[in-house]
């Protein structure tokens, strides 16, 4: 059983940024990012870089596109109320495997640490001090390869777990568990570089969220907590964080700029 303990605080909160000066330590604020069907695309575009603004255009499909641009530019209006920066004026760099990091000369030494994840109809973001910290989000929806998929890159001990579930909730287990997989490699920055079947979390419903074992790192169940994030039963999504006793504040982002 985790040590971690945490009190859900619900705030909603418009796009005026207003509270995001309240993060505290031991305070992890998880942003819920809504679509914005009616917002001007241009608006959020001229906050990105050449960079962004180069990935942005080279995605195949409209939809896309439109998601990476609002995605982003929602992401530097909340990093530069955070760090009281233009957030046309924040810099990013991405260590080797895709991670991005604040890089700004004035912020290098800033304990700001975030992470981006998105689903269809969904973004969520998480911002903490002093700790990496990953999240992810899926949509649960029906899938007819998960059972292979699982077979495939979960561990041995995540697909007998899987499979003592019952029925009626299999499905729902396996987005259980590939979101706290996700969050994990993606809190340690690594991506998908490390085979999923090198560690393994728990997935039961019933189940305190905890990483189980890892591989590569026999230290990494000491030191790293997971959450499952309640959102409804038609997304599943997890925070992991290094361990230690964190109070988790949710956000809603109302209205575009």
């Amino acid at each position: 059983m985790s040590d971690l303990c945490i009190t859900e605080h619900n705030a909603g909160i418009n796009s005026r940024l207003a509270s995001v000066a309240g993060l505290a330590e031991g305070h992890v604020h998880i942003w819920r990012l809504e679509p914005e069907p009616e917002v001007e695309l241009s608006r959020y575009f001229r906050l990105l870089d050449s960079d962004e603004q180069d990935r942005a255009r080279r995605f195949r499909f409209p939809n896309l596109t439109r998601n990476f641009i609002v995605d982003h530019g929602r992401l530097r209006l909340l990093l530069g109320a955070y760090t009281q920066s233009r957030p046309e004026d924040l810099v990013f760099a991405r260590n080797e495997f895709g991670k991005p990091k604040l890089a700004n000369p004035a912020l290098t030494n800033h304990r700001l640490h975030f992470n981006l994840s998105h689903t269809k109809g969904l973004t969520l973001l998480a911002v903490c001090l002093g700790s990496e910290v990953g999240i992810d989000v899926e949509a649960v929806r029906p899938m007819d390869d998960w059972q292979g998929i699982a077979l495939s890159h979960f561990s041995p001990r995540e697909n007998a777990a899987l499979q003592s579930t019952i029925e009626s909730d299999r499905q729902n287990g396996f987005f259980r568990c590939w979101t706290r997989k996700e969050a994990f490699l993606k809190a340690n920055g690594l991506g998908l570089s490390k085979p999923l079947d090198l560690f393994a979390v728990s997935l039961a419903a019933d189940e305190f969220p905890e990483l189980l074992s890892c591989e590569w790192d026999s230290q990494a169940t000491s030191r790293w907590s997971l959450v499952s994030l309640a959102l409804g039963p038609e997304f599943a999504a997890a925070l992991a964080i290094q361990r230690r006793e964190w109070t988790l504040r949710f956000f809603n982002w109302a209205g575009n700029l």
